[in-house]
């Protein structure tokens, strides 16, 4: 992999809504938003096999997926408030909430499936993997996927990482289903990735969620994937709001412990 910079982009203030996922250095620019990308069209493939793939998951029907879908970060919202009424959040508390939840199932796949800003962003995303060419990418974070699988489509090595939780597990029936080449790793029971280093680190949206002790832990391992010339990607909308209050706010740990990422590397 030829010599790369380190290309960072971090969002330590506090956001209305969700930030497009960056791509690596050096950025394109923005994509516009294009009539032809379908927000709830009948015959979109993509969002089709989706549907399938939670029906067959969960059990549902067509309609009772696609309408839990178009609820967005409703559900998700309201489950975690109703997590916070009943006790203190812990970080013990918190690490479990997404660890159950399967409401990301829904959540994610409207905001990069019918969100035709973030969908293009994330097809930009894999084209300029494609061009760095990296032996080998790692998720981190990244849910049910639908960063990971795109990737793993385009003949890339990657390593999907996330809690064990409802929302990897799907992320692994998923590729199973389809016969995707994803490595999975459950970051909170096994002590380390299938790979030793990675070319690309992706954290988009994710180091946000991870109280105190959390992003410390996953900041040590994360650096010791790293290389001289791995590339961090990283989207971080700090700061609880109306729509996501599962945003942590930013403190001078949460700086330190992102700016390690972004500067440090393993002996």
């Amino acid at each position: 992999m030829r010599a790369l910079a380190v290309a960072v982009l971090l969002v330590l203030a506090a956001c209305k809504d969700k930030a497009p996922a960056p791509a690596p250095a050096p950025a394109p620019a923005p994509l516009p938003v294009q009539s032809n990308v379908p927000t709830d069209a009948a015959d979109d493939p993509l969002r089709e096999e989706y549907i399938a793939d939670v029906m067959a998951f969960t059990g549902q029907t067509h309609d009772q997926v696609r309408d839990q879908m178009k609820l967005g970060s409703d559900p998700l919202k309201n489950e975690w408030e109703a997590w916070e009424a009943k006790g203190p959040m812990t970080e013990a508390r918190i690490k479990e909430f997404y660890k159950q939840t399967k409401n990301y199932i829904y959540e994610l796949a409207e905001w990069h499936i019918n969100e035709p800003f973030k969908r293009q962003s994330d097809a930009q995303l894999v084209i300029d993997l494609k061009k760095l060419a990296p032996k080998n990418v790692l998720d981190f974070g990244g849910g049910v996927g639908l960063i990971a699988t795109p990737i793993a489509r385009a003949g890339i090595d990657v390593t999907l990482a996330d809690l064990d939780s409802t929302s990897l597990e799907f992320a692994a029936f998923r590729a199973k289903r389809h016969g995707d080449k994803l490595k999975i790793w459950k970051s909170d029971v096994e002590p380390m990735p299938p790979d030793a280093k990675y070319d690309v680190i992706l954290a988009l949206d994710v180091l946000e969620h991870l109280p105190k002790v959390e992003l410390k832990n996953a900041v040590d391992k994360l650096v010791k994937l790293k290389h001289a010339k791995t590339v961090v990607v990283m989207s971080a909308p700090f700061g609880r709001t109306a729509v996501h209050p599962m945003h942590l706010d930013a403190d001078e740990h949460t700086k330190q412990q992102v700016n390690r990422l972004k500067v440090e590397f393993s002996p």
